[in-house]
C-alpha cells in the first residue's frame, strides 16, 4: 500500500509533474493539476490539462510508462512515484472540482511567498485528462542524504 504519509502529499498542495517517454525513449513532461491516490489499491489519478498533454497522451498509449514527481510547494520535500498507466479518460465535473482546491491550496501556501493567485489563475488545467496509475515503484527526491532511496510500499 501506497504509505498514508504519502497519500497525504500527493494530496497537496504540491507542484506535480508527470513524465513519460515514446518508443525512442524522447522525454516528454507536462505539468499534473490535482492528484488523488487510493492507498489500497496502489494507484494514483493525476490530473493533466488537454492544452499541454499531445505528447504525454501519446506516449501513454504508447507504452503506458508513468513518472510523476510531487515536490513540496513551501518545502523540498519531494517524491517521484513511477508506474503503468491503467486508465486515460477525459476529466469529469468531480474531476474539476479536486482541481479547484488544488489551485486553491496552492494559492493558500505560495500567496504569502509571492506565487499567489496572479500566478495560478494563468493556468488552464481543464478541459484534460484524468491519468490512473498503479504506482510500482517510489523515490526520494527530497536533496540530501537519502535521495533517490527507494521506498518500500507498506503493508
Amino acid at each position: 500500500m501506497i504509505p498514508d504519509k504519502l497519500v497525504e502529499f500527493l494530496h497537496g498542495p504540491n507542484l506535480m509533474f508527470v513524465g513519460t517517454r515514446d518508443a525512442k525513449l524522447r522525454p516528454a513532461a507536462s505539468w499534473a493539476f490535482g492528484a488523488l491516490a487510493d492507498a489500497a489499491n496502489d494507484t494514483v489519478t493525476i490530473f493533466v490539462p488537454d492544452i499541454e498533454g499531445e505528447t504525454t497522451f501519446r506516449n501513454l498509449e504508447d507504452n503506458g510508462l508513468v513518472a510523476l514527481t510531487v515536490a513540496g510547494a513551501a518545502t523540498h520535500e519531494a517524491y517521484q512515484f513511477k508506474g503503468k498507466c491503467l486508465e486515460t479518460r477525459p476529466s469529469s465535473e468531480q474531476d474539476h472540482a479536486v482541481q479547484d482546491i488544488y489551485i486553491s491550496k496552492l494559492i493558500v501556501q505560495l500567496g504569502p511567498l509571492g506565487y499567489g493567485e496572479e500566478i495560478w489563475s494563468g493556468f488552464v488545467p481543464y478541459p484534460g485528462k484524468a491519468v490512473v496509475f498503479k504506482v510500482e515503484d517510489i523515490f526520494v527526491q527530497t536533496p540530501g542524504p537519502g535521495a533517490g532511496d527507494k521506498l518500500a510500499l507498506s503493508d
